[in-house]
């Protein structure tokens, strides 16, 4: 299986820096700010099979958390100033 290993990145970051701020978290605005903040960023492609994800993701990609942080922190104030629905 082929994926972007920065997306289980974005989401757990996601879920955590939403806690901070006072706005709709449907799931739909959720996936908005997630898809805002990923296409934002260089995809990291990595091939994994049954759960070894973590495993193989390198870590240049946490090292650079704060460039995710950054991005997702946009993409909330992005969604959130006018939601989809």
């Amino acid at each position: 299986m082929l994926v972007n290993a920065k997306e289980e990145i974005v989401r757990t970051r996601t879920e955590i820096l939403l806690k901070d701020y006072d706005c709709c978290k449907c799931e739909k605005c959720v996936e908005d700010m997630m898809a805002l903040a990923l296409n934002s960023l260089a995809p990291a492609y990595v091939s994994t099979h049954k759960g070894e994800l973590f495993k193989r993701i390198d870590s240049t990609i946490l090292q650079n958390s704060t460039d995710i942080d950054i991005e997702v922190i946009k993409a909330i104030e992005t969604v959130s100033a006018k939601p989809m629905h």
